[in-house]
């Protein structure tokens, strides 16, 4: 006689029969990308308004890119030159970054000579940017945060590569709707950076492209939930920039995106459809935990 097999443990039982569903399942509803499976290649961390989540490996595509970034060989407040900056910006993940350093009357009324000298002091920071970046492997962009002669606020600009800076003599005395109009003119982004810090007041929507609803600075509280309700109500692009003056500054703001840009230009036609960095994304969109 043949021995009576041994019953399986319910426990045993149920294991396999989670399995058999869970492939038959898994073939009639794959998972989309974006959803959470368990495996660290499609776990959700991104999340990209209007568009939905992104995961790890679609990220990791992308090109991260800092806006808003400083040198001290032409900004007073930096800490850093642009060779340092480039090494810490390239430790730091990003595969470019715009240089904005700060423009206004009261560092070209310190300049003598004629425009283009003083333009070419301007740039000196973006030059040796641009020297360090292509040993690093870092694409640098021209670009400035531009203050008017009666306002502290400021404003990043994106699309101003050096030929227009030299073409456009005594930029630095333009009002806000004189530079609307030759962003409208030029194909230019205008950016109101950390509009909600003290002092600041917020500009007239209808001169505006985006605001910088995050803004990384360590030393200033930018009111950053404040800058995004104001964007998300006047239908404005949303930015984010590290403001990155001193090391304790890097690798705190940025954007990704789909590919990396040619030029000033192409940027300008990227930047609209891009998205905020991670950990600023998941602190104002949270993705919701799966039941």
């Amino acid at each position: 006689n043949l021995p009576v097999p041994y019953p399986l443990p319910p426990l045993v039982l149920v294991s396999f029969l989670y399995i058999i569903l869970f492939d038959v399942g898994m073939q009639l509803f794959p998972l989309t990308p974006g959803r959470k499976t368990g495996t660290s290649a499609e776990k959700v961390v991104y999340w990209l308004p209007g568009t939905g989540p992104l995961c790890e490996k679609e990220l990791s595509a992308m090109f991260k890119l800092e806006t808003h970034c400083h040198t001290s060989e032409v900004s007073g407040c930096s800490r850093l030159p642009a060779v340092q900056l480039v090494t810490q910006l390239k430790r730091s993940g990003y595969g470019g970054a715009v240089i904005t350093d700060h423009f206004h009357h009261g560092y070209f009324d310190r300049l003598t000579g004629s425009w283009t000298q003083k333009i070419d002091c301007f740039l000196s920071g973006y030059r040796a940017a641009c020297e360090a970046g292509a040993q690093a492997g870092l694409h640098i962009y021209c670009g400035l945060e531009f203050r008017t002669t009666t306002s502290d606020n400021d404003y990043l600009l994106f699309g101003a590569a050096p030929e227009l800076l030299y073409s456009t003599p005594e930029l630095h005395r333009y009002t806000i709707p004189q530079l609307r109009a030759l962003a409208d003119r030029e194909g230019l982004l205008l950016v109101q950076a950390h509009p909600f810090r003290t002092g600041l007041t917020r500009e007239d929507p209808a001169l505006l492209d985006g605001v910088e609803v995050f803004n990384g600075n360590a030393r200033h509280d930018s009111h950053n939930d404040d800058a995004l309700r104001f964007a998300r109500e006047n239908g404005l692009l949303f930015f984010s920039g590290s403001d990155h003056h001193e090391t304790e500054d890097r690798g705190r703001g940025g954007m990704v995106l789909p590919r990396e840009p040619k030029d000033e230009a192409d940027l300008v036609r990227l930047l609209p459809s891009a998205g905020l960095l991670p950990d600023i994304l998941l602190e104002f969109f949270p993705v919701k935990p799966e039941k």
